[in-house]
Protein backbone atom coordinates (compact mmCIF):
# COMPACT_ATOMS: atom_id res chain seq x y z
CA UNK A 1 0.00 0.00 0.00
CA UNK A 2 2.80 2.79 0.64
CA UNK A 3 4.43 2.03 -2.10
CA UNK A 4 0.99 2.47 -4.75
CA UNK A 5 0.67 5.91 -2.18
CA UNK A 6 4.34 7.15 -3.22
CA UNK A 7 3.61 6.18 -6.74
CA UNK A 8 0.23 8.63 -6.87
CA UNK A 9 1.94 10.97 -5.15
CA UNK A 10 4.83 11.11 -7.15
CA UNK A 11 2.59 11.22 -10.15
CA UNK A 12 0.31 13.86 -8.75
CA UNK A 13 3.59 15.82 -7.87
CA UNK A 14 4.65 15.40 -11.77
CA UNK A 15 1.64 16.41 -13.33
CA UNK A 16 1.46 19.46 -10.42
CA UNK A 17 4.83 20.42 -11.73
CA UNK A 18 3.38 20.19 -15.38
CA UNK A 19 0.78 22.42 -14.21
CA UNK A 20 2.72 24.87 -12.39
CA UNK A 21 5.12 24.85 -16.49
CA UNK A 22 1.54 25.10 -18.11
CA UNK A 23 0.16 27.92 -16.47
CA UNK A 24 3.75 29.88 -16.77
CA UNK A 25 3.84 29.47 -20.19
CA UNK A 26 0.07 28.56 -21.47
CA UNK A 27 -1.85 29.88 -18.99
CA UNK A 28 -5.30 28.66 -17.66
CA UNK A 29 -6.38 27.09 -14.44
CA UNK A 30 -9.82 25.59 -14.17
CA UNK A 31 -11.65 24.05 -10.98
CA UNK A 32 -15.00 21.66 -11.55
CA UNK A 33 -17.00 19.49 -9.47
CA UNK A 34 -18.31 16.37 -10.77
CA UNK A 35 -20.59 13.00 -10.27
CA UNK A 36 -20.17 9.66 -12.17
CA UNK A 37 -19.40 5.89 -11.51
CA UNK A 38 -16.35 6.82 -9.41
CA UNK A 39 -18.08 9.07 -6.71
CA UNK A 40 -18.54 12.19 -6.55
CA UNK A 41 -15.44 14.50 -6.76
CA UNK A 42 -13.88 17.62 -7.93
CA UNK A 43 -10.94 18.31 -10.07
CA UNK A 44 -7.97 20.98 -11.24
CA UNK A 45 -7.14 21.11 -14.60
CA UNK A 46 -4.18 23.53 -16.31
CA UNK A 47 -3.17 24.12 -19.79
CA UNK A 48 0.58 22.69 -21.00
CA UNK A 49 0.12 23.90 -24.25
CA UNK A 50 -2.42 24.80 -26.82
CA UNK A 51 -4.40 21.70 -26.92
CA UNK A 52 -3.12 19.82 -24.37
CA UNK A 53 -4.43 20.03 -20.57
CA UNK A 54 -3.49 18.02 -17.09
CA UNK A 55 -5.61 17.65 -14.02
CA UNK A 56 -5.63 15.82 -11.33
CA UNK A 57 -8.70 15.10 -9.20
CA UNK A 58 -10.33 13.26 -6.01
CA UNK A 59 -13.77 10.91 -5.78
CA UNK A 60 -15.24 9.91 -2.85
CA UNK A 61 -18.34 8.16 -2.32
CA UNK A 62 -20.32 6.68 0.84
CA UNK A 63 -23.80 5.42 1.14
CA UNK A 64 -25.67 1.83 1.80
CA UNK A 65 -28.57 -0.20 -0.69
CA UNK A 66 -29.80 -3.72 -0.69
CA UNK A 67 -28.70 -5.71 -3.36
CA UNK A 68 -28.88 -9.52 -5.05
CA UNK A 69 -25.62 -11.05 -5.24
CA UNK A 70 -25.56 -14.83 -6.66
CA UNK A 71 -29.22 -15.21 -6.35
CA UNK A 72 -29.03 -13.39 -2.41
CA UNK A 73 -30.37 -10.35 -1.19
CA UNK A 74 -27.45 -8.58 0.71
CA UNK A 75 -27.33 -5.04 2.20
CA UNK A 76 -24.22 -3.78 0.80
CA UNK A 77 -22.07 -0.71 2.03
CA UNK A 78 -20.29 1.15 -0.56
CA UNK A 79 -17.08 2.80 0.28
CA UNK A 80 -15.13 4.30 -2.94
CA UNK A 81 -12.57 6.69 -2.65
CA UNK A 82 -10.25 7.26 -5.82
CA UNK A 83 -7.18 9.74 -6.73
CA UNK A 84 -6.40 10.78 -10.86
CA UNK A 85 -3.97 12.12 -12.84
CA UNK A 86 -4.71 12.59 -16.23
CA UNK A 87 -3.87 14.33 -19.99
CA UNK A 88 -6.44 15.35 -22.14
CA UNK A 89 -5.25 15.99 -25.91
CA UNK A 90 -7.60 18.36 -27.70
CA UNK A 91 -7.59 16.16 -31.19
CA UNK A 92 -9.23 19.02 -33.48
CA UNK A 93 -8.67 22.03 -31.18
CA UNK A 94 -12.61 21.28 -30.20
CA UNK A 95 -14.51 20.06 -27.21
CA UNK A 96 -13.67 16.26 -28.06
CA UNK A 97 -10.69 15.03 -26.74
CA UNK A 98 -8.58 11.45 -25.60
CA UNK A 99 -7.58 11.16 -22.56
CA UNK A 100 -5.09 8.73 -20.63
CA UNK A 101 -3.12 8.58 -17.21
CA UNK A 102 -3.89 6.85 -14.03
CA UNK A 103 -6.60 6.39 -11.49
CA UNK A 104 -5.64 5.05 -7.72
CA UNK A 105 -8.99 2.74 -6.89
CA UNK A 106 -9.68 2.14 -3.18
CA UNK A 107 -13.39 0.77 -3.14
CA UNK A 108 -14.78 -1.43 -0.82
CA UNK A 109 -17.88 -2.73 -0.55
CA UNK A 110 -19.34 -4.45 2.82
CA UNK A 111 -21.70 -7.38 2.73
CA UNK A 112 -24.55 -9.28 5.04
CA UNK A 113 -27.05 -11.34 4.05
CA UNK A 114 -30.95 -10.83 5.01
CA UNK A 115 -31.66 -13.80 6.85
CA UNK A 116 -34.59 -14.45 6.92
CA UNK A 117 -35.41 -17.21 4.68
CA UNK A 118 -32.92 -20.09 3.36
CA UNK A 119 -29.87 -19.61 1.31
CA UNK A 120 -28.30 -20.83 -1.56
CA UNK A 121 -24.28 -20.84 -0.82
CA UNK A 122 -22.33 -22.86 -2.92
CA UNK A 123 -24.04 -25.77 -4.00
CA UNK A 124 -26.39 -26.18 -1.02
CA UNK A 125 -29.30 -24.71 0.98
CA UNK A 126 -28.98 -23.76 4.75
CA UNK A 127 -31.10 -21.98 6.87
CA UNK A 128 -30.96 -18.91 8.60
CA UNK A 129 -30.19 -20.95 11.92
CA UNK A 130 -27.29 -22.88 10.56
CA UNK A 131 -25.25 -19.91 8.44
CA UNK A 132 -26.09 -17.38 11.55
CA UNK A 133 -24.73 -13.84 10.67
CA UNK A 134 -23.00 -14.52 6.80
CA UNK A 135 -21.11 -11.07 5.71
CA UNK A 136 -18.59 -10.34 3.42
CA UNK A 137 -16.68 -8.12 1.36
CA UNK A 138 -15.68 -6.73 -1.88
CA UNK A 139 -12.44 -4.86 -2.43
CA UNK A 140 -10.97 -3.14 -5.36
CA UNK A 141 -7.51 -1.68 -4.94
CA UNK A 142 -5.68 -0.84 -7.23
CA UNK A 143 -3.36 1.73 -9.24
CA UNK A 144 -5.16 1.44 -12.93
CA UNK A 145 -4.00 2.93 -16.20
CA UNK A 146 -6.69 4.89 -17.57
CA UNK A 147 -8.12 5.72 -21.19
CA UNK A 148 -11.07 7.35 -22.37
CA UNK A 149 -12.71 9.92 -24.06
CA UNK A 150 -14.81 13.46 -23.49
CA UNK A 151 -16.10 16.54 -24.30
CA UNK A 152 -15.53 19.70 -22.69
CA UNK A 153 -12.81 22.04 -22.64
CA UNK A 154 -12.23 23.60 -19.29
CA UNK A 155 -10.29 26.06 -20.44
CA UNK A 156 -11.45 27.22 -23.59
CA UNK A 157 -11.48 30.82 -24.54
CA UNK A 158 -14.98 31.31 -25.27
CA UNK A 159 -16.74 30.72 -22.10
CA UNK A 160 -15.99 30.90 -18.07
CA UNK A 161 -17.95 28.24 -17.19
CA UNK A 162 -19.61 24.67 -18.69
CA UNK A 163 -20.18 21.25 -18.39
CA UNK A 164 -17.77 18.59 -19.38
CA UNK A 165 -17.83 14.83 -19.76
CA UNK A 166 -15.50 11.18 -19.76
CA UNK A 167 -16.15 7.83 -20.70
CA UNK A 168 -12.95 5.42 -19.96
CA UNK A 169 -11.68 2.61 -18.53
CA UNK A 170 -9.45 1.94 -15.72
CA UNK A 171 -7.55 -1.33 -15.82
CA UNK A 172 -7.99 -2.31 -12.49
CA UNK A 173 -6.95 -6.03 -10.87
CA UNK A 174 -9.69 -8.26 -9.96
CA UNK A 175 -11.84 -7.50 -7.11
CA UNK A 176 -11.26 -9.88 -3.69
CA UNK A 177 -13.88 -11.05 -2.50
CA UNK A 178 -14.27 -12.74 1.53
CA UNK A 179 -17.08 -14.28 2.78
CA UNK A 180 -17.77 -14.99 6.17
CA UNK A 181 -20.60 -17.12 8.64
CA UNK A 182 -20.61 -17.44 12.12
CA UNK A 183 -22.23 -20.95 12.02
CA UNK A 184 -19.05 -21.90 9.64
CA UNK A 185 -17.28 -24.08 12.49
CA UNK A 186 -20.22 -26.20 13.62
CA UNK A 187 -22.10 -27.12 10.30
CA UNK A 188 -20.60 -29.48 7.66
CA UNK A 189 -19.87 -28.54 4.54
CA UNK A 190 -20.45 -24.85 5.22
CA UNK A 191 -16.69 -23.51 5.09
CA UNK A 192 -16.19 -25.33 1.82
CA UNK A 193 -19.51 -23.82 -0.13
CA UNK A 194 -18.86 -20.38 1.84
CA UNK A 195 -15.33 -20.52 -0.72
CA UNK A 196 -16.65 -22.09 -3.59
CA UNK A 197 -19.64 -18.94 -3.04
CA UNK A 198 -16.75 -16.84 -3.13
CA UNK A 199 -15.33 -18.03 -6.59
CA UNK A 200 -18.77 -17.66 -8.21
CA UNK A 201 -19.26 -14.07 -7.02
CA UNK A 202 -15.04 -12.95 -8.14
CA UNK A 203 -16.61 -14.30 -11.42
CA UNK A 204 -19.60 -12.42 -11.55
CA UNK A 205 -17.48 -9.05 -10.73
CA UNK A 206 -14.74 -10.17 -12.65
CA UNK A 207 -15.74 -7.09 -15.42
CA UNK A 208 -14.71 -4.89 -13.04
CA UNK A 209 -11.30 -5.39 -14.36
CA UNK A 210 -12.14 -2.98 -16.72
CA UNK A 211 -13.73 -0.42 -14.75
CA UNK A 212 -16.54 1.92 -16.20
CA UNK A 213 -15.56 5.41 -15.57
CA UNK A 214 -18.54 7.54 -17.04
CA UNK A 215 -18.91 11.23 -15.84
CA UNK A 216 -20.38 14.43 -16.08
CA UNK A 217 -19.09 17.74 -14.34
CA UNK A 218 -19.36 21.60 -14.57
CA UNK A 219 -16.06 23.39 -14.19
CA UNK A 220 -15.35 26.71 -13.39
CA UNK A 221 -12.31 28.48 -15.19
CA UNK A 222 -10.65 31.47 -13.62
Amino acid sequence: MGRKLNAVLSLISLVLLLCVAGCSDWGGLAISGKTGTLGLGGELTTGITENVNARVGLNMLDFDLDGEIEDNEYEIGLDFSSFSALVDYYVFHGSFRISGGVVSLNHELDLEAELDENLDIGDNEYTPAQVGTLSGSVDIDDLAPYVGIGWGDTLGRNKRWGFYTDFGVAFAGSPDVSLSATGAGSVPGLAADLAREEDEIQDELDVLKFYPVLSVGLFYRF
